[in-house]
């Protein structure tokens, strides 16, 4: 088990490692050799937090972390996007088992089927089938 006692208690303190040193501990949590310091500085220090913290997150997340901390308002635009706009008014129409049920969009989490709004279409599609489904596949509005 590593001793906390040895592990740097800052960033700016990681950071400030000679190479060696920045290396040994780069050795110790990970087993992939990684070229260039800058690379080691992130991942390095997060591994010592959890340590301090007995905590784990996988390589992959911290992968994914640090891909959106390069361009955070590119992933923040794409996280909130729809795959889909319908503006207000719109009928969507699906015939299910003979039946044709018309949903008229009145919002942009707000559906209407015969006087009773539903928050999404998702809710609607699940009352209709009676089972799990998705709503916008259930209207074929995915590829």
């Amino acid at each position: 088990m590593r001793r906390k006692c040895c592990l740097p208690k800052s960033f700016e303190e990681l950071r400030d490692m000679p190479n060696k040193k920045l290396q040994f501990y780069w050795d110790a949590f990970y087993a992939y050799p990684v070229k260039g310091r800058k690379a080691k500085l992130r991942p390095l220090w997060y591994a010592i937090q959890c340590e301090l913290g007995r905590c784990k997150l996988a390589e992959k997340y911290i992968t994914r972390l640090d891909r959106y901390a390069s361009n955070p308002e590119k992933y923040i635009e794409h996280t909130h996007k729809k795959r889909y706009a319908l503006a207000s008014g719109t009928i969507l129409t699906k015939t299910y088992k003979g039946r044709t049920y018309q949903v008229s969009v009145k919002g942009e989490n707000s559906y209407e089927y015969e006087g009773k709004i539903y928050p999404n279409l998702t809710a609607f599609a699940e009352k209709i089938v009676r089972s799990h489904v998705s709503g916008p596949k259930f209207f074929g509005l995915t590829r």
